[in-house]
């Protein structure tokens, strides 16, 4: 997968506490198993806003959260 590809992906984090799963997205298919090894779980809006770059002999390339206000731009 590209980058772009990867920053698509639903969102699921844990800051030191319940797991947080994107509402909306293949996140809260781990919902139930979460619970069932014992986790606690929030269903939530999460647009992490990341970016990322991948550097290769070939060039730069890059990708942006759709969820949130940024964009790739390049030249």
């Amino acid at each position: 997968m590209d980058i772009q590809q990867a920053i698509n992906y639903p969102n699921v984090l844990n800051r030191f506490g319940n797991y947080e799963l994107e509402q909306n997205s293949d996140a809260i298919d781990f919902n139930d198993k979460l619970i069932e090894f014992g986790f606690k779980t929030d269903i939530r809006d999460l647009n992490s806003g990341v970016q990322g770059i991948v550097i290769t002999n070939a060039g730069l390339s890059g990708g942006a959260d759709p969820r949130r206000e940024g964009k790739v731009m390049g030249r």
